[in-house]
């Protein structure tokens, strides 16, 4: 697993950072999965941010410049082709069409958001407690991409909270 901090950070205006650790804590964390392909090898790329609107952006950017990059992606060229590039999407909605628009033409890359709760700890975060989360969200994306799931294997399974739609 990856965690690109500096593609969160760049989304935010300088000196955002240090006016917001002089204040409280944010309640959650919102981090964007993009798995890149059923390939269990593959680890998969985590983007975090405070924002959920920047979280989208940045995961829908990540994906964009990954797809204009590799040829390993069949059908990338006439998906870019067909919707509209990052310098277009003006208002969240026009990510959130360009994200649902890659949803509904390919398996991979795909994503998900969740939430993560962000209490107790000197830093503000509670670390098993998101550790734990990290590790169940990774679990059930795992689960999601195994072929032919046992019954027991979906029983109790919850599913991330969606964002940016």
């Amino acid at each position: 697993m990856s965690i690109d901090k500096g593609e969160a950070a760049a989304s935010m205006p300088a000196g955002t950072t240090a006016h917001r650790s002089r204040t409280s804590p944010p309640g959650v964390l919102f981090l964007g999965v993009i798995v890149w392909t059923d390939d269990p090898e593959v680890d998969p790329t985590v983007i975090a941010d405070r924002n959920p609107v920047a979280l989208a952006r940045a995961v829908a950017v990540t994906i964009h410049e990954m797809l204009e990059d590799s040829e390993a992606y069949a059908g990338a060229t006439e998906f870019l082709q067909s919707n509209p590039p990052p310098q277009d999407w003006v208002l969240p909605e026009d990510v959130d069409a360009w994200l649902e628009a890659l949803r509904e033409a390919t398996p991979h890359p795909a994503y998900s958001f969740h939430q993560v709760p962000m209490t107790g700890g000197a830093d503000g975060t509670n670390h098993t407690a998101v550790n734990r989360f990290l590790q169940h969200a990774l679990q059930e994306r795992e689960a999601a991409l195994t072929p032919d799931p046992s019954p027991s294997t979906d029983a109790g399974r919850s599913t991330g909270g969606y964002l940016a739609r």
